[in-house]
């Protein structure tokens, strides 16, 4: 008699438990992967773009390679705030928009020269939005940025958009910048930040004979304060990565008279910076790793010449920095990180008084003593 009791009662209590009847589905929730902010200066009003990805198709790939991409939305609406075109999106996108998994903001030059602070202030506030997320500017259509694709078909999770740390960490030059290094470097007043530039290149790869648009990091606004100082092409920023701190390893051309010579790759950087008044004296070491061996050439010429070429990236960048008044060379951001200056001290405009340069090359690659 208990034990059928006992039962009776399980039974009952069986039809009070609510289980798991408002769950959503992967694919009835729309995933915004990244988001882009425009300003149309004609009309006054923001431009809000939203890049849509299919997460079903996504999940898919652990078995293998997809029959075909995986397809992209793009969302695009004006208003005269950004959450007033984030509204706009939202009420036509047919199903609910998550934008907890956004991992990159993409901000044009516009807004960058006149409504910084408004977009900015919208990132950081929204809740949804995780302050770890990539941070881009480009001088190109967001949405174009936006349709760019990967290779074999995969995501365009795997572009570089969404993954550029992977490509620095084997080609180092412009280091990618997170949302919230942005909002604790441009916290300090009169400190030089810079927010890497995308662009579209259709010069390098190519599949069925056909040339495919891919993401490249072109160069790299830079800013004080919030307002923006100006723009520089990658080839004026090769100096930047030699007073980096996070270079893993990064090349170098070794020419004469325009012939290459050899290539190295030079790693494990040793940065030391010393100051007297306004002057700035700079020591980089570094390990190198030769390459290449184009020509016959001494060892020691190769490493005299690759010493005198960073040497000379690292002026060429100085000067470019003061050509739109802004420490591209990130002087100040070592002093501060490394308590060289006591306090929060800008340095700048300063005084390049010596660059030397010592490069050990360890390695002449598979092939010994040659």
């Amino acid at each position: 008699m208990r034990t059928s009791l006992f039962f009776f009662i399980i039974f009952s209590l069986s039809f009070l438990l609510s289980g798991c009847w408002n769950i959503k589905e992967i694919q009835d929730i729309n995933y915004v992967t990244a988001i882009g902010i425009d300003f149309d200066e004609e009309k006054k009003e923001f431009v809000v773009f939203a890049q849509v990805l299919d997460f079903s198709n996504v999940a898919k790939l652990e078995g293998g390679f997809p029959e075909k991409s995986p397809p992209i939305w793009i969302g695009k609406r004006n208003g005269k705030t950004i959450q007033e075109a984030v509204d706009a999106l939202t009420k036509e996108a047919q199903q609910r928009l998550f934008w907890g998994h956004i991992s990159a903001i993409v901000l044009s030059e516009r807004v960058l020269k006149t409504n910084l602070k408004q977009a900015i202030d919208f990132v950081n506030r929204y809740r949804e939005v995780r302050y770890n997320i990539w941070l881009f500017s480009t001088r190109e259509k967001i949405d174009r940025i936006f349709q760019a694709k990967s290779f074999f078909k995969l995501s365009a999770l795997s572009n570089i958009l969404h993954e550029p740390n992977e490509l620095y960490r084997q080609y180092s030059v412009i280091r990618p910048v997170r949302f919230f290094e942005y909002l604790a470097d441009a916290s300090t007043t009169k400190k030089t930040v810079y927010i890497p530039s995308l662009s579209l290149s259709t010069k390098t790869w190519q599949s069925d004979n056909q040339r495919k648009p891919l993401l490249k990091i072109s160069g790299a606004h830079f800013l004080i304060d919030h307002h923006l100082q100006g723009w520089l092409s990658e080839s004026k920023l090769l100096g930047m990565r030699w007073l980096d701190q996070k270079m893993e390893k990064s090349s170098v051309i070794v020419v004469e008279n325009d012939e290459p010579l050899a290539s190295v790759t030079v790693e494990n950087l040793r940065i030391s910076i010393r100051t007297k008044g306004k002057q700035i004296f700079l020591h980089i070491s570094g390990k190198g790793i030769m390459n290449e061996k184009i020509k016959e050439i001494s060892l020691k010429k190769i490493k005299h010449k690759t010493e005198s070429i960073i040497e000379g990236e690292i002026w060429n960048t100085y000067r470019e920095g003061l050509n739109i008044y802004a420490d591209v060379l990130n002087v100040n951001g070592w002093l501060d990180n490394n308590k060289i200056v006591g306090r929060k001290t800008i340095i700048f405009p300063y005084e390049m008084g010596d660059v030397s340069v010592h490069i050990n090359i360890i390695s002449t690659g598979k092939l010994k003593n040659s």
